[in-house]
């Protein structure tokens, strides 16, 4: 098996992929194949928990402001204090990640913001804390998350096999549900039994428990002779062609891979039309139309929203089942094409036909991230992986605010199910570029 490229900046130690066993080589693939590397199952068992507290969070952050005599509008202000510095992070984040390597800014990250939310619980069992201090907080809370997201995707390709890529994605989209939809059940529980300070103070122990599955990872020295024997020559070799660099090739330029790769292209296009329709849809225009003209109901507007989180939980185990799975560039643009078809039919079926949608929705939106996140990563340069993942982050995150705003005038003047259908076409005409494009189709 290839060896992943260690060539940083800091001379850092690297993760080198696990070698099956070669009895094991049909089996490359399988939904639960990633386990057998003991360093992906740090890194998933980690994660799951992190997943879990940032969930109670979630939930105990604006709990704890409204119910301390917090207006709406300071909400919006501490909320806005950690956004902004999220979104522009990620960029120096995948920056950072090439140069320290992912696993080393994870540490750093998850280690830096136990502390901070550990300053949360504190300031929320304090109960004196005023708008400017949770802000000025949760402003170094972003800036750390923005730090840590690129990393996140890009180590995957340096703890496991290419084979088992799709399925350590799947595993890790599923798992990102699960521990949400876990998370979040579990954050009323806890803010009601106990506090909201107590449910910070529970994240604030999750990121430990993270930071320490990363510290636990086996780390291989480069030139270091691996499982199979290899000695340190071999191991260069494979480093060099990983990264497009063997017998002295020019390592390719960030810039240069932007303008070459039709997959990141297509997948940044893609990228930018889903989370544009999606914020506006999902924080105003949803909610709305469950409030007015569908009269659901709180209750069913939490139907409608679980039904998503459900969907993309079954569509992450069904990608991970899937890796056989020929032409995946055209099966992904596809699943993304069923989507903007159930986001334009979901105003006019009633409280089911929106269920219905939301669930569909869910699905293939966890099938299309997890192929295309898959290809993503199969083809960037090991020396490119944390700035490419930071640039499609950042592409995604960008968008956001602009949704939201615009969905929020749009929803005013139009009513809320218009936007419903254009955001289906907007969504439609992404997928109609991306399936003109050979080089995707065929992939």
């Amino acid at each position: 098996m290839e060896a992943r490229s260690s060539d940083s900046a800091s001379g850092e130690a690297e993760i080198v992929p696990e070698s099956v066993p070669p009895g094991d080589k049909q089996a490359l693939g399988g939904m639960l194949h990633p386990f057998k590397v003991r360093n992906f199952s740090l890194l998933f068992g980690g994660q799951t928990v992190s997943t879990i507290g940032d969930a109670l969070y979630a939930v105990a952050l604006p709990w704890l402001i409204l119910s301390n005599g917090g207006s709406p509008q300071e909400l919006g202000i501490v909320l806005t204090a950690y956004g902004i510095p999220r979104v522009g992070s990620v960029l120096l984040g995948g920056w950072l990640s090439d140069r320290l390597r992912p696993r080393q800014l994870m540490l750093i990250a998850d280690t830096v913001r136990a502390v901070l939310v550990g300053i949360l619980a504190v300031l929320a069992f304090w109960g004196h804390a005023n708008v400017w201090e949770w802000s000025a907080v949760a402003a170094f809370l972003g800036t750390f998350q923005g730090l840590f997201l690129p990393s996140a995707s890009a180590i995957l390709p340096e703890l496991i096999s290419d084979e088992d890529l799709q399925a350590g994605n799947a595993l890790s989209f599923a798992s990102t549900q699960a521990a949400t939809l876990v998370g979040s059940a579990a954050a009323g529980v806890v803010v009601a039994a106990l506090s909201s300070g107590a449910a910070m103070a529970i994240d604030a122990v999750t990121f430990v428990v993270s930071a320490a599955s990363l510290a636990m990872m086996r780390i291989i020295r480069a030139g270091t002779p691996g499982k199979s024997g290899e000695g340190a020559s071999a191991q260069t070799d494979a480093e060099g062609q990983a990264d497009g660099t063997a017998s002295g090739e020019v390592q390719i330029t960030f810039g240069r891979f932007l303008r070459t790769s039709r997959l990141m292209q297509v997948s940044m296009v893609v990228s930018i039309a889903a989370n544009f329709c999606f914020g506006g849809l999902l924080e105003v225009a949803l909610p709305t139309l469950a409030h007015g003209p569908m009269h659901a109901g709180a209750s069913g507007y939490g139907m409608i929203m679980a039904a998503f989180g459900g969907g993309a939980l079954a569509g992450g185990i069904l990608a991970g089942m899937l890796a056989g799975l020929k032409r995946k560039g055209l099966i992904a643009l596809l699943a993304v094409l069923i989507m903007a078809i159930m986001i334009a039919l979901l105003p006019y079926g009633g409280v089911i036909g929106a269920v219905l949608c939301m669930l569909i929705s869910g699905l293939v939106n966890s099938i299309s991230n997890v192929l295309l996140i898959t290809l993503i990563q199969l083809i960037i340069p090991r020396h490119l992986m944390g700035r490419v993942m930071g640039l499609l982050l950042f592409a995604s995150f960008g968008t956001y605010p602009i949704s939201v705003a615009l969905g929020g005038v749009l929803t005013n003047q139009l009513g809320p199910a218009i936007l419903f259908p254009f955001s289906g076409l907007v969504l439609f005409l992404a997928i109609l570029f991306g399936i003109t494009q050979k080089e995707l189709r065929d992939l």
